[in-house]
């Protein structure tokens, strides 16, 4: 019998998703966010944690996903990656569980791009699905293209 794995969840416009409770520093409640100027949409700007500066990552621009669900007020999640901490905005966090991996299933071509580029699998539960996300690829942001300089005149 294979050991269950901890992850910890958090929800989207209602959609469970998790990562894995290792990868978890802190869960908060909404901190301020300092615009950094001419950031992407994506990446709204950083917060001060007791001294620490740390990059925050709008997850629903991130994943793609449409602004549904009106959260009261967001949820804050800091996961450890490769880079350092990084702060994701969500709408609200879930329950810490423990998974078989045996449940685990490769994610599906109907998921929306955002996610799935970012999906390592999905588990169904008993009621809902939880779609396992790699912090490694949540901070691999595309940057946007500058605009080509008009031609010289001649």
């Amino acid at each position: 019998m294979a050991s269950s794995e901890k992850y910890s969840t958090f929800y989207l416009n209602g959609i469970c998703f998790g990562v894995p409770v290792e990868r978890v520093q802190e869960v908060m409640e909404f901190h301020e966010i300092t615009v950094v100027p001419l950031s992407p949409a994506v990446l709204p700007g950083i917060i001060n944690l007791r001294g620490q500066i740390i990059t925050t990552i709008d997850l629903k621009t991130r994943l793609e996903l449409a602004n549904e669900e009106a959260s009261a007020q967001p949820m804050m999640i800091v996961v450890r990656t490769s880079d350092g901490p990084i702060n994701l905005v969500v709408d609200r966090i879930g329950n810490v569980m423990d998974v078989d991996p045996e449940r685990f299933e490769k994610p599906t071509e109907t998921l929306k791009p955002g996610v799935r580029s970012v999906t390592t699998h999905v588990c169904k539960l008993e009621d809902r699905l939880l779609l396992v996300l790699d912090t490694e690829k949540i901070i691999e942001i595309q940057a946007v293209p500058k605009a080509s300089p008009p031609p010289a005149a001649s």
